[in-house]
């Protein structure tokens, strides 16, 4: 009897923790990602709620999924086309349009003289991989989570711990620890290819970095050819006096 009470107050405070998370994430938005010359989807475009910093990557549809409120901001990044992003008016499949960065038009590149071999770059990219293997930091405690105790037997106390003010102090910690990590070392992996696959040094290598403005997901899941690709086109445009590789500013700035 005491186990059968338990287990329903545990399903109780799923349906609590889950309609809070529905309340404060917003509701599931399927969206797509089309290029604004020929309508067609675009393939790996990172989305981002900015509200949230949720990313997803679109398919090869262009489609992506993403949760939001109405009004969020969503911005779209690519290595191919301008950043451009939209204010979500609640609506159904938001369309975000976007514009292919002119230099990738019919353009290859002969990167077979970029070999990266460098010991340091070789540690970062271990690195690299282990953060990516890590479940993902988050501040607050899933209806999984929370269901998985209740399966294991955990009584209300130890329910309880979960939403203590001190376990969240620990989520919190080790969510700002891990995207800590993750900046600097995509900060460090960009810095080293580029002053691999291009002349740029010293400060000129700090000041090309801000100007690339890659996401740190695409400069930690791309492989070297396509972010060593991407780099090289941003050069054209840094070495022609743009100021910024973006089209336009974030909508709602």
């Amino acid at each position: 009897m005491r186990q059968i009470v338990i287990l329903l107050t545990g399903l109780i405070l799923l349906q609590l923790i889950g309609s809070r998370q529905v309340l404060a994430q917003g509701r599931y938005v399927v969206g797509m990602v089309v290029d604004q010359a020929n309508q067609n989807g675009v393939d790996r475009v990172t989305v981002t709620n900015k509200r949230t910093t949720q990313r997803v990557r679109t398919n090869a549809a262009g489609r992506f999924f993403i949760t939001a409120l109405p009004n969020d901001s969503l911005i779209a990044t690519s290595q191919t086309h301008f950043r451009m992003g939209i204010r979500w008016d609640g609506s159904e499949n938001p369309v975000i349009i976007i514009g292919k960065l002119p230099y990738t038009v019919d353009r290859t590149y002969d990167l077979a003289e970029v070999t990266v071999k460098a010991k340091r770059y070789e540690e970062v990219k271990r690195e690299i991989q282990q953060l990516l293997a890590e479940p993902t930091a988050s501040r607050k405690v899933t209806g999984e989570q929370a269901f998985d105790r209740v399966a294991d037997g955990a009584g209300i106390t130890l329910l309880y711990e979960m939403f203590s003010k001190e376990a969240k102090g620990r989520r919190k910690a080790a969510v700002l620890a891990q995207e800590y990590r993750r900046q600097r070392l995509a900060n460090e992996r960009m810095r080293l290819l580029v002053d691999q696959a291009t002349d740029l040094k010293g400060v000129d290598v700090d000041y090309f970095v801000e100007f690339c403005d890659f996401p740190d997901e695409d400069v930690l899941e791309a492989s070297d050819y396509d972010l060593i690709n991407g780099i090289q086109q941003r050069l054209i445009l840094y070495k022609s006096g743009r100021r910024s590789s973006r089209l336009k500013a974030d909508p709602g700035q």
